[in-house]
């Protein structure tokens, strides 16, 4: 009898066993592990790129001077002034100067230019050239005769006693009259007396009617 029951605890626990086994071992059911899911940690954002600078603004190019000439390197109306070497029609080489200005006109208040050609003699410019901002209502011609000029022909240089800007020439400062120059030659245009210099003393300045400021003899 004692036998046949531990016959049959045996086949139950060999059972028990193939139970055990069928139902995944003995750590308990075994269940279908769930697959790792892929981490949902949002992925690490690009950083945004780093915006380029602004290109700096080119600074704006300085203006050159007016008037500046390369020829003669004039930086104003009437400059350079000539050296004393340099004369109409005369010699020049590329070491002299290039261009430079005199002066002409009464009381020296206009500018001519003298430039030295490739055929290495100065060239002179015809006439005279004035400022147009300055004011040359001094200069006016009169439309009849001044009775404050003195009789016969104003010379160049010479003294004389006449209000300033009262224009005289061989007709007391009409259109056609005549003044002599300092060496005493004939030319058609005007003279007026100048204010008195450094030593008080008052000459006549003249000018032809080609290096007048008033154009042609007419109106400032």
């Amino acid at each position: 009898m004692t036998k046949r029951i531990q016959t049959v605890q045996t086949l139950s626990a060999v059972a028990l066993v193939f139970v055990l086994q069928a139902c995944g071992g003995g750590n308990g059911p075994a269940m279908s592990g769930t697959g790792n899911s892929t981490g949902s940690g949002t992925a690490g954002t690009t950083g945004t790129g780093g915006t380029t600078g602004t290109g700096g603004t080119t600074g704006v190019a300085g203006t050159t001077g007016t008037g500046g000439s390369a020829a003669g390197g004039s930086t104003a109306l009437g400059e350079p002034a000539c050296l004393s070497t340099v004369t109409k029609g005369g010699a020049c080489t590329p070491t002299d100067q290039q261009l430079c200005f005199k002066t002409c006109g009464p009381e020296k208040t206009g500018f001519k230019s003298e430039m030295c050609t490739t055929a290495g003699t100065y060239a002179e410019m015809s006439g005279c050239s004035f400022d147009p901002a300055k004011d040359y209502s001094c200069y006016k011609i009169p439309a009849a005769a001044n009775t404050q000029c003195p009789a016969g022909t104003p010379m160049g240089s010479a003294s004389c006693d006449v209000p300033h800007c009262v224009l005289c020439n061989s007709l007391q400062g009409v259109t056609g009259g005549q003044y002599n120059d300092s060496g005493g030659a004939p030319k058609v245009g005007w003279c007026t007396c100048q204010e008195p210099n450094a030593q008080g003393l008052r000459t006549w300045t003249c000018a032809s009617d080609t290096a007048w400021p008033c154009p042609l003899g007419a109106g400032c």
